[in-house]
């Protein structure tokens, strides 16, 4: 099997989402943001969402990491929430 016939199952790409939406919901814990944790997820979000087959997350985790390293309070905020609802919807997608 070549990597162009790689497919991640859905059981995993369930689990993939799960562990995510838990660590982005820990980025703003007790109204203070955790910068570094935000560009460690944005990073690796980035890194790995072609791989889940979820390409319209890599934009967004991107801008992730791009607002934790610019130390953008707001910023990080809206982006976690987009990251937060695209990742929730592909998991109603997968798991209706």
């Amino acid at each position: 099997m070549s990597d162009d016939d790689f497919k991640v199952s859905p059981e995993d790409q369930i689990r993939y989402l799960l562990r995510r939406i838990g660590e982005l919901s820990r980025i703003e814990e007790g109204g203070v943001i955790d910068f570094e944790l935000a560009k460690k997820l944005g990073h690796q979000i980035k890194g790995n969402a072609d791989t889940f087959d979820f390409p319209n997350l890599t934009a967004t985790a991107k801008e992730l990491e791009a607002m934790a390293l610019s130390q953008n309070d707001l910023g990080v905020k809206n982006v976690t929430r987009t990251l937060l609802n695209s990742m929730r919807e592909h998991l109603k997608q997968l798991a209706p």
